[in-house]
């Protein structure tokens, strides 16, 4: 595979509760209770819905309220760049490590979320990991997952086409997102937001337990857990914004 598009929460980074905690902080931003009767069932939407762009989820659980939805995501966003400010974000153990295996065997490594760039850069500053491409669906247009342009945008930036693409995520929304790309393989992880049945129900080809195993599945030596390497020269973190040769298209 000529390139790997990798989701973020849960799938390279860490969730422990920490996307939850964020929709919490937003929704308390605009006047919604998370202590009283409505509450539970707006967690349970909310873990349902989490794969999607955030401001799509809160539009959701605001009844499409737009104004208080924007205000909520601000929020939502202000509190995981804070969680990464006081070293609350991590990697998924052994998510650096695949990557680097992954690119030192020259595939190039995309990184995709549905957060905005500022709070995507400082989630992936946070956790160390050096990649090639950094994508959110402010690139496209506002197209996140499920819909294939995150994919289809890195695919172009590296010259490639679907078919040389795998896409890894623990969501159906990122599984939809391969299949609707025509990516050559989907794969599920089992380290974030859905049950293996409902990774291959939605398209997964296989399912991992973690990122961890991606390069094994895809050929490569299996890396050991300590060889990690965090953002250096050789090792960039890059912005869609700031390649080299134009922008991602919406």
């Amino acid at each position: 595979m000529r390139l790997a598009v990798l989701d973020l929460v849960g799938t390279t980074i860490a969730d422990g509760g920490l996307v939850l905690d964020a929709v919490r902080r937003g929704l308390v931003s605009v006047g919604v209770p998370v202590a009283g009767p409505r509450y539970p069932a707006l967690q349970r939407q909310a873990r349902a819905t989490t794969d999607r762009p955030v401001l799509r989820v809160f539009a959701d659980l605001l009844d499409g309220d737009l104004r208080r939805a924007r205000l909520a995501t601000d929020a939502y966003e202000a509190h995981l760049r804070d969680a990464a400010e006081r070293g609350r974000v991590r990697e998924v153990p052994g998510a650096g490590a695949a990557i680097t295996a992954l690119r030192e065997a020259g595939t190039r490594v995309a990184l995709v979320g549905g957060v905005g760039a500022e709070t995507r850069d400082a989630l992936v500053a946070r956790a160390g990991l050096a990649v090639d491409l950094l994508f959110a669906p402010a690139d496209v247009g506002g197209r996140g997952w499920p819909e294939p342009d995150l994919v289809l945008a890195a695919v172009r930036k590296v010259d490639a086409e679907p078919a040389d693409c795998v896409v890894v995520a623990d969501s159906t929304a990122g599984m939809a997102a391969a299949a609707r790309a025509g990516a050559g393989l989907a794969l599920g992880v089992q380290s974030g937001a859905h049950s293996p049945a409902r990774l291959r129900a939605a398209g997964a080809h296989d399912v991992l337990e973690t990122v961890v195993e991606l390069p094994a599945r895809l050929g490569l030596p299996q890396p050991p857990p300590a060889q990690r390497r965090g953002p250096s020269v050789d090792g960039q973190l890059v912005s869609s914004d700031s390649l080299a040769t134009g922008g991602v298209s919406p």
